[in-house]
């Protein structure tokens, strides 16, 4: 892939910061998650299923603010609508660190 290309690729992927609203345990989910409630400004309010659960609570998440790919399409995740893709980076011993901002943003803000 040229570097151009390249890219263009990553450019596809829409990244918007989002300001979690709401947490719930997902009872559904194979390996434990949480239902996140995320609050993207104008894009509104989107839904997703996370694997955060090792590391933080329900009320450590709320009000934080996470990373997500906002327009990779919607999909069920243990019977949960799961619309945006919150990214996270694995530990060694497997727990999952939400990736966030440095300072407080917007929530809506595009990352790039």
């Amino acid at each position: 892939m040229s570097e151009g290309s390249a890219y263009e690729a990553f450019n596809q992927v829409d990244l918007r910061v989002g300001k979690v609203v709401r947490v719930e345990l997902n009872h559904e989910a194979k390996k434990p998650a949480y239902k996140l409630w995320i609050d993207f400004g104008e894009l509104g309010e989107r839904t997703t299923s996370a694997q955060y659960t090792e590391l933080y609570q329900p009320e450590q998440l709320v009000g934080r603010s996470v990373v997500c790919a906002v327009n990779l399409g919607t999909r069920r995740i243990a019977g949960f609508k799961s619309e945006v893709l919150t990214l996270g980076v694995e530990r060694s011993e497997g727990a999952v660190v939400y990736l966030t901002t440095e300072r407080d943003v917007a929530p809506g803000t595009k990352v790039f």
